[in-house]
């Protein structure tokens, strides 16, 4: 994670076991939206090169997709005032 001039302030990891590549993407999502709360930053962009991640944290609102892990995203999105995929 870096701050707003692109410095490293946190690096971390969590062991998935076996998942898929789409899984591993969104539980980093997940991981880096918590931490962010808990240090109470009011905006975010989110990087990512998985472009089936975004298309299916954007498309969750436009459609109910039956994922535990986007729809906690979504639950995280809503309490961070400005966000950016």
């Amino acid at each position: 994670m870096r701050d707003q001039e692109g410095r490293w302030i946190l690096a971390y990891n969590r062991y998935l076991g076996f998942c898929l590549v789409m899984e591993a993407e969104l539980w980093g999502i997940l991981d880096r939206l918590t931490l962010i709360l808990e240090w109470s930053y009011d905006f975010l962009i989110i990087q990512t090169d998985s472009v089936e991640a975004v298309q299916a944290i954007q498309e969750h609102a436009r459609k109910d997709l039956e994922s535990t892990l986007i729809r906690r995203i979504h639950q995280l999105l809503s309490r961070i005032g400005h966000w950016v995929i």
